[in-house]
C-alpha cells in the first residue's frame, strides 16, 4: 500500500471516527423525545450510534465481511470463558473486601455490564482501532493511540475535580490500550474485549469496595485489577504458544 492509499484510508476512518463521537455525545437528544424506559433508551441510543459504523464498513468493504471486520465473527464461547476465568479474582476478593452493593437494580446493571461492553467495545475496538490497524494498516501504536484517547475522554464525567478527572482518563486510557492488545493477541476476536469489560464491570457494579465509585478505584481493589490483568497476559500467551 503506498502512501497516497493509506493516508486516504487514514482520513476515511479518522473523519469517521470523530463523527461518531460527536454522533454518540448527542445521540439521547434522538431517544430523549420518545420517553422511553433508561435501558431500552440506552439500547436504541447505541444502535444509532452504530449505524454510521454499518454504512461505513459497507462502502469499504463487502456486506458479508461486516461481523469479520468488527471482530464478532469471533469463538463466543472462547472470548467468554477466557474472561471469566481472568476476572476471577475480581470475584473472589471483592466479596470478601467489600459488600453486595444492595442499592443496584437490574436496569442499572444491564446498562453498565451488557450495553456498556457489547457497543463501546464495538465502536473503539471493532471498529475504529480494528480499521485503522487491520484496514489502514498504520501500526498498533498510532492504531491504538486515536481509539484510547477517545475512549479515555468519555470517562472524564467520573472525576469530581481536575485531577481525578485526569485520573480516569489515564485509567480508561490504559484499558482501551489493554482491550486493544488483547483484541489483536486473540485474532481479532471481539468477544475477549467484551468478555473482559464486561466482567470487570459487572463485578464493579456487584460489590461495594473502596474506590469502586470512579474509574481509578482504590488501593486494594486495583491490586486484584492487576492480578487479573497478570491472569489475561499469561493466558494470552499460552494461547499465541499453542497457535504457533
Amino acid at each position: 500500500m503506498n502512501l497516497k492509499e493509506k493516508l486516504r484510508k487514514f482520513l476515511i476512518i479518522a473523519v469517521s471516527s470523530i463523527f461518531i463521537l460527536l454522533f454518540y455525545k448527542q445521540a439521547h437528544l434522538i431517544v430523549n423525545p420518545f420517553h422511553l424506559q433508561r435501558t431500552l433508551a440506552s439500547f436504541v441510543m447505541h444502535l444509532i450510534v452504530c449505524l454510521p459504523i454499518v454504512i461505513v464498513l459497507f462502502l469499504l468493504h463487502k456486506p458479508k465481511d461486516l461481523f469479520h471486520q468488527l471482530g464478532l465473527d469471533g469463538n463466543f464461547i472462547t472470548g467468554i470463558v477466557f474472561a471469566l476465568i481472568s476476572t476471577l479474582p475480581l470475584f473472589i476478593a471483592f466479596p470478601i473486601i467489600g459488600e453486595l452493593n444492595n442499592e443496584l437494580t437490574l436496569d442499572q446493571l444491564i446498562r453498565s455490564t451488557v450495553i456498556a461492553a457489547i457497543f463501546e467495545e464495538i465502536i473503539f475496538r471493532g471498529f475504529i482501532f480494528g480499521q485503522l490497524f487491520r484496514y489502514c494498516k498504520i501500526g498498533f501504536g498510532w492504531s491504538v493511540l486515536i481509539p484510547s484517547v477517545l475512549f479515555g475522554s468519555l470517562h472524564l464525567y467520573q472525576g469530581h475535580d481536575l485531577i481525578s478527572s485526569l485520573m480516569a482518563f489515564g485509567i480508561t486510557f490504559l484499558g482501551g490500550l489493554y482491550f486493544s492488545w488483547i483484541y489483536v493477541k486473540w485474532n481479532f476476536n471481539l468477544w475477549c474485549p467484551i468478555g473482559l469489560h464486561f466482567f470487570m464491570n459487572l463485578s464493579w457494579q456487584l460489590f461495594i469496595v473502596e474506590g469502586n465509585s470512579v474509574a481509578v478505584g482504590g488501593i486494594i481493589s486495583n491490586i486484584f485489577r492487576i492480578l487479573s490483568i497478570a491472569i489475561a497476559v499469561i493466558l494470552t500467551n499460552i494461547y499465541l504458544h499453542k497457535s504457533r
